[in-house]
């Protein structure tokens, strides 16, 4: 006789739902970084007009993937705290939330970097190139994007310039699956519905 899905439900303690909402909110603005997509239809730009155009959509593109990138930040790191109140509540999170805690570590120190860019603006003149260069999204010895280079950022994405994306949001995804598994956090409909799934490319 299969088991009846409601008997295997239980209240999960506010410290789990409020870690879970982190780590989903964390997971989504991954998500959204990787929908953000600027191609420049056409030839390269040469006329005054055209050229600003490009380097005004270029920058908004930018912003947003640094906005998302920010957001999920804030989220790791908040998340990092109620880990280590889920785990002191439930000992059988310790494995789980001692690998998130230590992946998620790298992140700590760059807090005050990503959120104060003027040392980086004096040094760099508020140019993009620095910024893509730092997150992977252009070789470390290129001189610049090229002018008809989409700007797209994936697994690769190295987050405050020190750990790649992928490896973030799977980290966040054992996590939330764990906590998942043992509350059922997420009901079935809400998974039917497309949670975790990638959203359509925000195309700028």
């Amino acid at each position: 006789m299969a088991d009846d899905p409601l008997k295997r439900l239980r209240v999960a303690p506010a410290s789990v739902y409020l870690l879970a909402e982190h780590l989903d909110a964390a997971l989504a603005a991954g998500e959204d970084l990787t929908s953000v997509l600027y191609v420049w239809s056409g030839p390269p730009p040469h006329d005054n007009a055209e050229l600003v155009e490009f380097r005004s959509r270029r920058r908004e593109a930018i912003e947003k993937i640094r906005t998302f990138e920010l957001a999920m930040l804030s989220r790791l790191l908040i998340g990092r705290e109620w880990a280590v109140t889920v785990a002191t509540e439930n000992e059988r999170f310790q494995p789980v939330a001692r690998l998130y805690v230590a992946g998620t570590a790298t992140l700590v120190d760059a807090v005050a970097e990503c959120a104060d860019l003027s040392g980086e603006d004096f040094d760099t003149g508020d140019d993009l190139t620095a910024y893509m260069r730092g997150r992977g999204l252009i070789a470390a010895d290129a001189a610049g994007l090229a002018d008809t280079a989409p700007i797209a950022a994936n697994e690769t994405f190295l987050v405050a310039k020190r750990a790649p994306l992928g490896v973030l949001l799977d980290l966040v995804a054992s996590f939330l699956d764990a906590l998942d598994a043992e509350f059922d956090l997420f009901p079935a409909l809400a998974n039917e519905s497309g949670r975790g799934s990638s959203p359509p490319a925000l195309t700028i």
